[in-house]
């Protein structure tokens, strides 16, 4: 990936595309930091296609699966005359090495299972499923009078995610029309897997392209995203994986069946495909939350008997603590809960109510687990067992600190910290870096905080493809440039800032403001917008949005550098850092402060009952009162 290539376009002289690359380098960091820029992005690349799995295990693997052994063999090094602590490491290898990774491997290798066992769409969501069975069910039979095909399913669901994007209340011919060349693309590419790709991501770049013509609010629409339904809708890669999906799986079974009542079948078959689904995401939890309920016991059986935390501490007869021994009975639920029909259990899990949310809440995405899994995972499958099987008092404290402490940050940091180095380099750079909701800038301090704190709502660092969608092909916008402006206003960034990024486009836009007796430097959003309008028709504008062509171009570049610089920096180095080094450096002296306390309190305890009274002989005492009488 390169970081300065620029590449406005074929038009325009080659004295200026050599000099726009070089301005390009000067807006980047030279020397090393280049190199570093390049690692960044990789990493960032790596994340967001792995998803949690990938970030998760990155952080996991960095934070606490290496440094916590090594951290665990030093413990209590002074009081053990520098003896390496075996038993505390063994229990931290154990514990780390198991936890992090069955969070992912379990439900992966479920997963792969059941898409042999029960078809594709055992990973496809739920209301996607839904979704493609009412367009697969409204037109189950082709002219022929025979059972449409997977390409003919494709130009029906290609034109209701065209017909989506271009908020058309019937299909247009030219959709009808676009909608089959993307079908028949996508199947003459389907059984080669490099050709398959390829294909998707040119028709995701058409897609793009035209949901940004017919957006109507360029400021907060994403481009990248395809919908299915008025409820149901991903990123377009995703959604074209999702479509595919469904087709290996149900329109082979239907297009094998009679053609009567062939759509009664369909739906059928749509409502078993989607308990199936739904029944996945329970098993693969609850196979991950069973596990995860056995992993203290080896940690517990690879430290030993004792508390290898308090070795060096006090005496070995006093390390354990019987008192926890104690299980609390579970209490097992006898309820049977009814939905009635498998219809109406559909219409509820796929549904907006309560029981769907909760469903759709829960939903796996691939191996990965939705934030509310996550949440279930680290309170019910980490805490809660580890808690219950902790030693002794002290080892209870050190799993209450460490393991709250980690799932928090797990949960929450990574993101968090992304969202507030993209804030910072906003206002530094001027460009749009995070995705805010309408009206972001009217809430209160309180909801403005809070938008940035949801880690999977609210504020939303941009993605590669959204960045790229959003920063090339600016004259694609439904207004052109205005369209390119409003979006770079409506999300709080800077023009000025934006269009000096290089020379060429800062000189287009000075002429342009100097004509209406503004400056580039201090000109207000409003006052360019209106400028770059209108003169959308000239030289210079058709000059400046050719800069933005290629999908490689100087804005873009910069701003996806920009998020890979602190998305790296907070997996690779904030996080792991904070986990792996420090939080076990805390843990081990909170335990030396509270057992040094403790035996200074028994210590003075111990002084006053073993106070030495002088000996009285009473016989003396006797004789001398005898005497005075």
């Amino acid at each position: 990936m390169q970081i300065n290539r620029i590449n406005p376009g074929a038009s325009g002289n080659t004295q200026r595309n050599n000099k726009a690359k070089h301005n390009n380098t000067n807006t980047s960091f030279k020397g090393p930091m280049v190199m570093v820029d390049k690692a960044a992005l990789k990493v960032a690349d790596l994340i967001e296609n792995g998803g949690l799995f990938v970030s998760f295990t990155l952080q996991d693997m960095l934070g606490t699966n290496l440094p916590r052994p090594l951290m665990g063999l030093k413990r209590n090094a002074k009081e053990n005359k520098g003896e390496a602590n075996k038993s505390f490491a063994a229990k931290e290898l154990v514990r780390e090495m198991l936890t992090g990774p069955s969070m992912f491997i379990i439900p992966g290798a479920m997963l792969a299972a059941g898409k042999k066992l029960f078809g594709k769409t055992t990973e496809v969501p739920m209301k996607f499923i839904k979704s493609f069975g009412d367009i697969h069910g409204a037109q189950p039979i082709n002219e022929a009078g025979k059972a449409i095909g997977k390409q003919d399913f494709y130009k029906n669901a290609f034109t209701e995610i065209l017909k989506n994007a271009k908020s058309e209340p019937k299909a247009s011919q030219e959709t009808l029309e676009t909608a089959a060349d993307f079908a028949k693309r996508l199947a003459s590419s389907a059984k080669d897997k490099a050709a398959k790709n390829e294909t998707i991501g040119k028709l995701s770049d058409e897609f793009i392209t035209i949901a940004k013509k017919h957006a109507k609010d360029a400021a907060h629409t994403d481009f990248t995203q395809a919908a299915v339904s008025q409820t149901t809708s991903a990123p377009f890669k995703e959604t074209v994986s999702h479509m595919m999906s469904y087709a290996d799986d149900i329109v082979e079974k239907a297009a094998k069946h009679n053609t009567n009542k062939l759509g009664g079948y369909i739906k059928k078959l749509t409502n078993k495909k989607v308990i199936g689904r739904f029944a996945a995401n329970i098993t693969m939890y609850a196979a991950v939350m069973a596990f995860l309920q056995i992993i203290p016991r080896l940690y517990n059986k690879a430290e030993g008997k004792e508390n290898a935390g308090l070795k060096g501490l006090m005496k070995e007869e006093t390390i354990n603590d019987k008192s926890l021994d104690e299980k609390p009975k579970e209490k097992k639920d006898k309820s049977n809960p009814s939905f009635g029909s498998s219809a109406s259990f559909v219409k509820k899990l796929t549904g907006n109510n309560i029981i769907g949310k909760m469903a759709q809440g829960i939903e796996f995405d691939g191996c990965n687990l939705s934030f509310p899994l996550l949440l279930g995972v680290m309170g019910f499958g980490i805490l809660l067992p580890r808690t219950m099987q902790a030693k002794d008092k002290y080892d209870k404290e050190e799993i209450l600190r460490r393991d709250l402490v980690t799932c928090t940050t797990m949960c929450f940091a990574e993101k968090e910290l992304r969202k507030g180095f993209s804030k910072l380099n906003e206002k530094n750079s001027g460009l749009v870096l995070a995705a805010k909701e309408q009206g972001f800038k009217d809430k209160s301090i309180f909801r403005r905080f809070f938008d940035y704190l949801r880690p999977e709502k609210g504020v939303r660092v941009l993605s590669t493809d959204q960045i790229i969608s959003k920063y090339s092909g600016i004259d694609k916008y439904k207004d052109g440039i205005k369209g390119f402006c409003e979006f770079i206003e409506g999300q709080g960034g800077n023009l000025g800032k934006v269009f000096s990024l290089t020379d060429d486009s800062k000189q287009i836009v000075q002429n342009l403001l100097a004509k209406d007796g503004h400056d580039i430097a201090t000109a207000s959003n409003s006052a360019i917008k209106e400028t770059l309008s209108k003169a959308i028709d000239s030289d210079d504008v058709k000059k400046l949005t050719e800069l933005f062509k290629d999908k490689n171009n100087p804005w873009v570049n910069k701003a996806k550098t920009l998020n890979a610089r602190f998305t790296a920096l907070s997996v690779l180095i904030l996080v792991p850092v904070f986990l792996g080094f420090l939080l076990p450096w805390i843990n081990e002296k909170s335990t030396k402060k509270r057992i040094n306390m403790e035996q200074a309190e028994n210590n003075k305890n111990n002084k006053i009952n073993n106070i030495q009274l002088p000996e009285i002989n009473s016989a003396k005492v006797f004789d001398d009162i005898t005497k005075l009488i």
